[in-house]
């Protein structure tokens, strides 16, 4: 509704309150005059509760004045009234204030003196609510002048918006009514502000905000009770049916409206037909209204037939307001009469004698709802025939039965055909016959036959003919009977065909044709010139003149006239009886004789005429038997006087108005009008005919005896126009009593009105496909027509029209449904017409109209492509659904009927079972369609995988053409469109990392990774969940039991391991990650989060028997598992934060999961990890608290698996089993090997299982290491159960389990793992810690399968993130056994921030074959923070040292001081409570915690912190925590001639030091890793002196300058003496022959001396190390590459012994000095020494190359230098990814400059080596130049300071 808005009241309070003074705002003056004097009043009241004084000053101008400034004293609740008077002097405004001043501050009262000024009050806004376009809606409101002056006012305002007045004037302190209207034109919304201009100048502005909401308006229209459906038929048009309704009744209807606007709608109803039709039948009282909002509003309409059996069709027009929008309504009705029959045709009643009389009863039926009235057309009074009742009514679906008399005179047959009209139907007949036979005459029995006969005869001419003439012409054979016994020509005269066909009349016909106002003349027998016969008044009752009638026969045989009556009766015939020849006439004379005056006399006289030999039964034979005729004339007349008045008529006529159908010339149409007497006297009445013989009526006149008079009325048109006459019905004879019935009708010929010219077009169509279209036709006659469409036969191929005929009612439009098909690509122009014919005559050609149509199409060829021929929709979650748009488009320029066709194809897994179960996982929303030309379509497809399977879906396209019974393919193929795929997939998370902290620190990552099941918990979450996993897709409160039902089974543990109670808690981190491709939804769901909050009286209270069986916990077994889940839920001991979230694809989230160790005992609870739409997994978690003196091994499970193992290995692996103490003591433990005898002895006495250290001690917090060797014999599977003893705590029974296989069997379908048990824990960390500054590049380092004696290396980076801490980190090993195989480099080191060091593991593979999971802990250190740690322990550490010493003498009085003034704690001091051993026997319940408020915290914080006296305490600062990082490391060592086996390709990648065996590595990894440690008996004294002694000669010895000199002569001191003692060397002569031997048959050189077999081939290990690192060896060695055949091997513990070095080159000396000798010409002495030393050379060389020493110096040197290379290029130094350069090295330096060189600057060589690896390839060459020795002195120096580092 439209409201109007006023200004918000102002809230100015007229008084405020300042310091407790209450006092007004201010003081205003209005309405003065210059040179007035006016005085108002301040009131000053004290509204608190004390005495105040106030001060006050004078208004600082001059017209203000007030009293002498005095202070005031206002007690408690006293006022004080302070005068101010106002003196004007101008017309101005004066503004003023008075300042008071009390003893809480200063205020101020303003006041002042306004001049009058124009004023108007209206409101702020108007809301006029929402109104339908073109509509308005009026609000009124107050203008008000509120000023003291004559305020002129003038609106400004633009359309929609309007007000009224626009302007005008208001006096001083009046108000007048606007009114405001608001007709909006669009359905938009309307705001606007409109201006009120005021004042003398109109200077004055005020605005007024209009809102209004403009709506478009809504009409649908229905039929009662039905939803309203504006498209639900061609016509756009509702229906409303009434039905068949009865004849002179009125129904009505309602139409309803609904308007689905929320506004007022107006709108019209329109009927067109109302004032140009004669018969309008359909009255619709409202033209107009307004519909309510959102409502429905009803419409009556009302339907009066008046035509039986016609059925009307009518349109109203329902518009709403601005044309917006329009419904046609349908009005159809059929109109129906009374269905009235009589039980019999004919009344036999035989034969009688005079004096009898015979009765006979007649049933008239009305089958119909409808009453009618009746009236048999027969006088009784003059008849032989009486009727008990010859008019009435008869009442719906009753029978009225009539008693007939017969009641002869004469002897004679008697045969009448009584007519019985019937009210609004066509009348009835029913034939009375009977004979009377007297002793004289005879005549034959009139029976029913006889009429049939008598008809057929008729109809064929025999009816003119006497009988006896018939009988004669029998006779002579002129005559003979046909097979029915009736008479015929004989065939050869046969004169049936020549005759004209016998006229069927209708009912009214017959009626109306006797004779004399019909207009068929039908063959009579006999004839009367008159059927009426009035005698009018009759003054004179004693004289009347009487009437003659004229009676002709028109038959061949002599006939009689016998008349009913007498002369005694009112009118009477004379004569009675006469004779009249063959085609002759009599004359007959009528009598009245009126009864008495003032009276109407009416009859009917009766007469038979008959063949006068018809008299005797003798002279008739039954063949020829014909019956007599009924002679009928009406005899009117009355003897009122002149000047005396008739009766006066009471009477009723159904009608006045009679309007019949349309018809066409010629026809007649029939209507009846009931005339109701409903007086006591009968009523005379007159009819004059219609002169141009249009409308007649039967009877014209007559006298209403009785109750009902049926008149019938009937029109024949002559013309084609709407006729129109008034019958006067002249009643009782006087004028004054006239009745006017008015006759309406036409006549007109079959009129249809073609839509839009006769001409229909067709759009363009896709050959082979239909396109359809509605074409409107409309019957504009009032004539029912029958329409047939023809088409030409070769049109009919490529149109057809629905329906093909029928009926058009008047006034009806129909909508006929054209089909077109083109064939061809080419346009087609067809001409069918319709022929349409009366209903009344169909066939009739000459009646016949034809119209004609004029069809265009075209045809066209169309195609179907989709915008995306593949759509991808990736991946898509099971049983959830997808939506994409698939966007169809046709190109071409006509309008596709089309069907869509979807194939499924499935791959995965189980595709081929799910094709056969599965239903199809795509839907369409539109699968049948029409796409019109040159548009596109946008289809909803719907994806709803089922499995996890990929999807492929091929959806194509047929086209369709529609026909009458639908749409059908046009074709068998179908045409591609489109394709789409999918992926079915299932939410998958899985754990990418965990860390721990808190209790668990000391665990490491691969531990934790079991212990949480974390590989078999990422296995269960990427597998399909079952059905009963969906049963809640999302997360769900399902359970009515504390003991919530799980769907689910797989069931996983998380064990958070055991701690010692009261530590702190133990905290995981989980990094969750989306791996999957879709949008995951994750939730922890603890048993609370699936119960369901049940009232309280459907909670039982008690635990069933499962919540009791689940589990008891150790220190209270007599609660049952629901108590247990209460108590670590209330308690709060399990934490999962977030419980739930959501992952896109690839992101990851971090789960804090913790476990706080408060009570003793194991915990467990039951933890639902649900993920929506995906997996149900059921988690475990379990945690076990242990108390602090119980010795307590932690075993996460009763089963251990150990790594497969081939049967037949030389020597089996050696596996570690781990045993982690979980308590705070230590653990001591013994395994039971027992069972292990058993086994052995079950296999051959062969150990199967083997336990290397059985027993041992495991420190609080950490692990230790059970080794095991499990030797196969066979092929199968071994398990063994083995106590484990826990010395003081419980002991656990574990099953050891091991399968063997066969290698040669298995092939390579067993891989050979380097780990214990194959797992995935990440190497990286991606969770982090809070408080972690350093990372490792790697956590977890496998070194993969070994062999035995060999070394590899592995680089990881330590990386300090902290912007601002510098740290400090340090390597430790777990065991120290760990330190024989681990070594790191560097062992510590301090790291800047932001600052990464690159640490090298190696892991040299020694003793026995093994599997290694060791675990390193890196410690790093926030130097910042032990920084400040230093300081305040230095600081505190002074203040405690002052305090000790410093006292001071205070009053012995005072308080003594507080001595605590450092904290204490209680664990230092070694005191605990006492606790009373006879209560340890007793446990009880868990205490009940209190949960502290915030005030009880903040107490018991400042009680901590401070002494009893409130002197602050001085905490002593703690040492820092250490944080730990752990490096997993895995291998396995395998024998060399297994890795050789195993790994063919991979053996060269080792360098394989057998050395190994015999000697024990000399570095360590303990703490620090890589420093040797002193002895343990070693004192700290003796350290330092040792240490002190050594330093101080190193450092003499490097600064004196003769050691240096010493150093640089060595290399050029002459050759000791001693050296030259040894064997006998080779003359020259025999070295040469040697040599010339070698050269001529070109084998090798003698062999040495074959070392043992033991010892390796160290020239393929030098080649292998060679092709390792990819470096040449002989570029260091100078010498080429020789190939040495022999297998021998040196002893590994010693190298090639000089001698035999000598020996060997003495041996070639001899043969060189006789080969000299003998060849003098050919070489020198020279050439031969020369010779010599090169050979010489050569050998050394192989010798070295052949020694173990120098394999592990040339791998030293090589890994050094990779090393180096590699961090330089870290630390920035040097590009390794820069192009090649070529750098031109200086000339070569002295050799002792070289060797001095790489003595003392070791660090230099393999820079430079570096720079010149890297940058030239001519470093190569340069370093060939070094001697074999500088290589080994420089990689051994480099390989040393690499060490120290």
């Amino acid at each position: 509704m439209p409201v109007a808005v006023a200004h918000r009241p102002r809230v100015n309070g007229s008084k405020t309150n300042h310091y407790g003074i209450e006092v007004a705002k201010g003081l205003t003056w209005k309405g003065w005059e210059p040179g007035g004097e006016y005085t108002k009043h301040v009131i000053l009241k004290n509204v608190k509760v004390k005495t105040q004084k106030l001060k006050y000053s004078n208004p600082n101008t001059r017209f203000f004045t007030t009293l002498y400034p005095e202070p005031i004293v206002l007690s408690a609740g006293t006022s004080f009234s302070l005068p101010v008077t106002f003196r004007p002097l101008e017309r101005n405004k004066y503004e003023d204030c008075i300042e008071f001043e009390t003893t809480d501050g200063k205020f101020e009262v303003p006041i002042q003196a306004v001049l009058p000024q124009h004023n108007l009050s209206l409101p702020e806004h108007l809301n006029f609510g929402m109104c339908a376009s073109h509509d308005h809606v009026q609000v009124t409101f107050e203008l008000n002048n509120t000023s003291e002056l004559t305020t002129k006012f003038v609106w400004l305002f633009d359309e929609p918006f309007t007000l009224e007045p626009s302007e005008g004037t208001l006096p001083p302190k009046s108000k007048c009514t606007i009114l405001a209207t608001f007709k909006p034109t669009a359905a938009v919304v309307y705001e606007t502000v409109i201006e009120c201009c005021y004042g003398n100048d109109l200077s004055h502005k005020k605005n007024l905000r209009l809102e209004g909401i403009g709506k478009l308006p809504h009409l649908l229209v229905s039929a009662p009770g039905k939803n309203p459906k504006a498209l639900q038929n061609v016509n756009i048009e509702s229906v409303i049916s009434f039905g068949d309704v009865a004849i002179g009744t009125t129904i009505e209807k309602i139409v309803e409206l609904h308007n689905l606007a929320p506004v007022n709608v107006p709108f019209t109803i329109s009927h067109p037909t109302r004032d140009t039709r004669i018969d309008t039948v359909f009255e619709c009282i409202e033209t107009h209204g307004m519909a309510p909002p959102s409502s429905v509003y009803k419409i009556p309409v009302i339907f009066s037939p008046h035509t039986v059996g016609e059925e009307s069709a009518d349109y109203l027009h329902v518009q709403a307001i601005g044309n917006m929008s329009k419904t046609v309504v349908k009005l159809v009705g059929k109109c129906k009469g009374p269905q009235v029959s009589l039980a019999s045709e004919v009344l036999d009643f035989g034969r009688i004698h005079p004096g009898d009389s015979s009765t006979r009863s007649l049933d008239i039926i009305n089958e119909s709802d409808v009453p009618a009235a009746f009236q048999f057309m027969i006088d009784g009074v003059e008849s032989v025939f009486h009727f008990s009742i010859e008019c009435g009514s008869i009442q719906p679906h009753t029978t009225q039965t009539i008693i007939v008399q017969f009641a002869p005179s004469h002897p004679i047959n008697y045969y009448r055909r009584v007519t019985c009209l019937v009210q609004n139907q066509y009348p009835l007949f029913v034939d009375l016959i009977g004979t009377l036979h007297t002793e004289l005459n005879k005549p034959a029995v009139l029976q029913p036959k006889h009429l049939n006969q008598y008809r057929t005869n008729m109809a064929r001419g025999f009816s003119v003919f006497p009988p006896e003439q018939l009988n004669e012409m029998v006779k002579t054979g002129k005559l003979q009977r046909d097979p029915d016994g009736y008479l015929m020509h004989p065939p050869s005269e046969m004169l049936e065909e020549l005759l004209p066909p016998a006229v069927s009349l209708e009912p009214m016909s017959e009626y109306f044709n006797d004779g004399h106002h019909g207009d068929i003349m039908t063959p009579a027998h006999v004839s009367i010139d008159v059927c009426q016969v009035d005698f009018d008044q009759c003054d004179h009752q004693g004289f009347i003149e009487q009437k003659t009638l004229n009676i002709t026969n028109h038959t061949k045989g002599k006939i009689t006239i016998v008349w009913m009556g007498n002369d005694s009766h009112v009118f009477s015939v004379t004569p009675t009886t006469c004779d009249i020849p063959p085609l002759k006439m009599s004359s007959f004379r009528v009598t009245f004789k009126p009864g008495g005056p003032n009276r109407f006399f009416g009859s009917e006289l009766e007469g038979y005429a008959f063949y006068k030999s018809m008299r005797d039964y003798r002279l008739v034979q039954d063949e020829t038997f014909c019956p007599p005729w009924c002679l009928t004339v009406s005899a009117t007349g009355h003897t009122f006087q002149p000047g005396h008045e008739t009766f006066l008529p009471n009477y009723t006529l159904d009608v006045n108005k009679v309007v019949f159908p349309a018809c066409d010339v010629g026809d007649s149409l029939y209507k009846t009008v009931l005339v109701t007497n409903t007086g006591t006297t009968p009523i005379r009445y007159t009819l004059e005919d219609d002169p141009n013989g249009i409308f007649k009526v039967k009877p014209t006149h007559g006298l209403i005896r009785d109750k009902y008079q049926l008149l019938i009325f009937k029109m024949t048109p002559k013309e084609k126009k709407t006729l129109r006459h008034q019958f006067q019905c002249r009643l009782n004879e006087n004028d004054k009593h006239l009745q006017v019935i008015e006759m309406l009708g036409s006549s007109e010929q079959p009129k249809i009105l073609m839509d839009a010219e006769g001409v229909l077009y067709f759009k363009p169509t896709c050959v082979g496909t239909s396109s359809r279209r509605g074409y409107k036709i409309r019957n504009t006659s009032r004539i029912p027509l029958h329409f047939e469409w023809r088409i030409h036969y070769a049109d009919s191929k490529y149109i057809k029209v629905e329906p093909m005929k029928g009926t058009i009612l008047p006034n009806e439009s129909q909508s006929h449904l054209w089909t077109f098909t083109p064939v061809d690509d080419r346009k087609y122009v067809l001409k069918p017409h319709m022929n349409v014919d009366d209903i009344r005559h169909i066939g009739e050609v000459a009646r016949r109209q034809q119209f004609s149509l004029r069809a265009a199409g075209e045809g066209s060829a169309g195609e179907l492509k989709a915008d995306e021929s593949f759509i991808d929709l990736s991946d898509v979650v099971v049983n959830t659904a997808i939506h994409k748009d698939i966007v169809v488009v046709n190109n071409s320029n006509c309008s596709l009927h089309y069907t869509l066709h979807v194939d499924q194809l499935l791959e995965g897994s189980y595709a081929e079972e799910a094709m056969t179960v599965d239903p199809l996982a795509l839907e369409l929303d539109i699968t049948q369609d029409i796409l019109p030309a040159r548009s596109r379509r946008i289809i909803r497809a719907t994806v709803r995988p089922v499995r996890r399977l990929t999807y492929n879906f091929r959806i194509a396209y047929q086209l369709l053409t529609p026909d009458s019974g639908g749409n059908h393919p046009l074709s068998e193929g179908h045409y591609p469109l489109c394709e789409m795929t999918a992926n079915g997939v299932y939410p998958v998370v899985q754990v990418t990392d965990a860390r721990c902290y808190g209790s668990a620190s000391g665990i490491s990552k691969a531990r934790l990774w079991g212990l949480f099941s974390l590989d078999g918990l990422n296995t269960s979450l990427d597998c399909d969940p079952s059905i009963e996993e969906l049963t809640y897709p999302k997360p769900t409160r399902h359970s009515t039991t504390r003991k919530a039902p799980v769907n689910t089974r797989t069931v996983m543990d998380f064990n958070f391991s055991a701690a010692p109670a009261g530590c702190e808690p133990c905290v995981v981190h989980l990094m969750l990650k989306n791996t999957g491709s879709v949008a995951t939804e994750w939730s922890f769901l603890f048993p609370e989060d699936l119960h369901l909050e049940l009232e309280y009286w459907a909670e039982t209270g008690e635990f069933d028997g499962d919540e009791l069986h689940e589990g008891l916990y150790s220190n209270y077994r007599f609660c049952g598992a629901g108590l247990h889940q209460m108590r670590i839920m209330d308690n709060k001991l399990f934490t999962v934060e977030p419980k739930q979230g959501w992952l896109a694809p690839g992101h990851c989230q971090t789960l804090t999961l913790s476990y706080s160790h408060d009570f003793s005992g194991t915990d467990r609870l039951p933890v639902l990890f649900k993920l929506t739409q995906g997996r149900e997994i059921l988690l475990n978690f379990v945690g076990v608290t242990v108390d602090a003196d119980r010795k307590y091994v932690h075993f996460p499970s009763s089963k251990h698996m150990f790594s497969p193992v081939p049967v037949g290995l030389e020597t089996d692996p050696k596996q570690i089993y781990e045993l982690y103490n979980g308590g705070a003591v230590p653990v001591q433990y013994q395994l039971d090997l027992t069972a292990l005898q058993y086994v052995q002895e079950e296999n051959f006495n062969h150990k199967i299982f083997e336990c290397l250290n059985p027993t041992g001690e495991i420190a609080p917090g950490t692990t230790a290491n059970v080794e095991w060797v499990f030797s196969p014999l066979e092929s199968k599977t071994y398990m063994v159960n083995v106590p484990i003893h826990i010395i003081g705590g419980d002991t656990a029974l574990i099953t050891f389990t091991g399968i063997g296989y066969d290698k040669r069997v298995m092939g390579d379908t067993v891989q050979m793992n380097s780990q214990l048990q194959p797992s995935t824990v990440p190497s990286v960390q991606s969770v982090p810690i809070p408080g972690q500054l350093v990372y490792l590049s790697e956590e977890r380092v496998s070194f993969g399968n070994m062999p035995l004696f060999s070394q590899s290396r592995r680089m990881i980076y330590v990386t300090n993130h902290s912007p601002n801490h510098t740290v400090s980190f340090e390597w430790y090993v777990t065991s120290a056994a760990d330190s024989q195989m681990v070594e790191i480099e560097p062992v510590s080191a301090v790291l800047e921030p932001g600052e990464s060091c690159m640490c090298k593991v190696s892991f040299t593979a020694t003793g026995e074959p093994s599997f290694y999971d060791l675990d390193v802990i890196c410690e790093v250190t926030d130097e910042t923070i032990m920084a400040n740690y230093r300081r305040d322990l230095a600081a505190w550490e002074a203040e405690k040292t002052r305090q000790q010493y410093e006292f001071t003498i205070n009053d012995p009085n005072a308080p003594k001081p507080n001595v605590r003034l450092c904290r204490q704690i209680a664990q230092e001091n070694g005191r605990q409570s006492p606790v009373s051993e006879e209560f340890k026997r007793y446990q009880t319940l868990p205490p009940i915690k209190h949960t502290e408020t915030e005030k009880e915290q903040k107490d018991r914080q400042y009680r901590e912190r401070h002494t009893d006296t409130g002197t602050p305490l001085w905490e002593k600062p703690e040492v820092p925590e250490s944080f730990l990082l752990h490096l997993g490391i895995t291998a396995r060592t395998h024998t060399i001639a297994e890795y050789q086996s195993n790994f063919p390709n991979a053996v060269q990648k080792y360098f394989i030091d057998r050395s190994m065996s015999e000697r024990s590595l000399s570095s360590s990894l303990g703490k620090p890793a890589a420093s040797k440690k002193l002895p343990d008996t070693l004192t700290e004294e003796e350290e330092d002196l040792v240490t002190g002694i050594a330093a101080n000669i190193i450092r003499a010895l490097l600064d004196d300058h003769d050691f240096h000199e010493a150093l640089r002569e060595i290399p050029h001191e002459p050759v000791p003496y001693f050296t030259q003692f040894g064997e006998k060397p080779q003359t020259l002569s025999q070295m040469g022959m040697k040599i010339m031997d070698i050269e001529k048959t070109g084998s090798p050189l003698p062999p040495l001396p074959a070392p043992e077999k033991d010892m390796p081939d160290v020239r393929t290990h030098t080649r292998a190390t060679v092709a390792e690192v990819s470096f040449d060896v002989n570029s260091l060695t100078g010498s080429r590459r020789q190939s040495v055949k022999s297998e021998g091997h040196m002893p590994a513990e010693s190298p090639v012994p000089k001698h035999i070095i000598a020996e060997s080159i003495a041996s070639l000396e001899l043969p060189a000095r006789s080969l000299a000798q003998s060849s003098l010409a050919l070489h020198t002495e020279e050439d031969y020494q020369q010779s010599l030393r090169e050979e010489r050379k050569r050998i050394e060389q192989q010798t070295l190359k052949r020694l173990s020493e120098f394999g592990n110096v040339l791998e030293s040197v090589l890994e050094n230098t990779i090393f180096n290379i590699v961090n330089e290029s870290g630390q920035g130094e040097v590009n390794l990814t820069a192009r090649p350069r070529i750098i031109a090295l200086p000339p070569s330096t002295p050799p002792n400059q070289s060797t001095r060189r790489g003595s003392s600057g070791s660090e230099a060589a393999p820079s430079r080596l570096t720079r010149t690896k890297v940058g030239s390839i001519k470093a190569n060459n340069s370093m060939r130049s070094r001697s074999p020795a500088g290589s080994v002195r420089s990689g051994g120096g480099e390989s040393h300071h690499s060490s120290a580092r």
